[in-house]
């Protein structure tokens, strides 16, 4: 059995992108199966310490990959997911496999986790990994 792991992260404002790309069918219907989350149409961004950062390479094999896709001659990437939970509750932290951003993860849950744990800009959040 895997010893879980937790990584800690500061809350902090997104571009609004994480809507878009969570409405997504495709992406949609792979979180369903492989994570077992129907997410809420948007993500809770995080910035992840460098050491977190570098937790989360070493640990890559236990990452869950959600397949990308092409829609209307766009292509929408890979992504990389570890299942796990933020106080309680079930979520997927997720990063593009092509983001530039290594410090930076998104959570999923079915929830908006920013209104249901009551976090704002700059809340540290505690996420514990499978």
């Amino acid at each position: 059995m895997r010893k879980s792991i937790t990584i800690l992260g500061t809350v902090k404002q997104g571009k609004g992108e994480g809507r878009y790309y969570m409405s997504q069918k495709e992406y949609r219907e792979q979180f369903i199966e492989k994570l077992g989350i129907d997410p809420y149409p948007g993500t809770l961004n995080l910035t992840l310490s460098e050491s977190d950062a570098i937790m989360l390479e070493k640990i890559r094999e236990r990452s869950i990959i959600v397949n990308g896709f092409k829609k209307d001659a766009k292509k929408f990437g890979d992504v990389i997911c570890y299942k796990g939970e933020v106080s309680g509750i079930r979520c997927a932290l997720i990063q593009p496999k092509l983001s530039t951003h290594i410090n930076t993860a998104e959570l999923i849950a079915k929830q908006m986790l920013r209104e249901e744990l009551g976090l704002k800009d700059g809340s540290e959040v505690r996420v514990v990994l499978e």
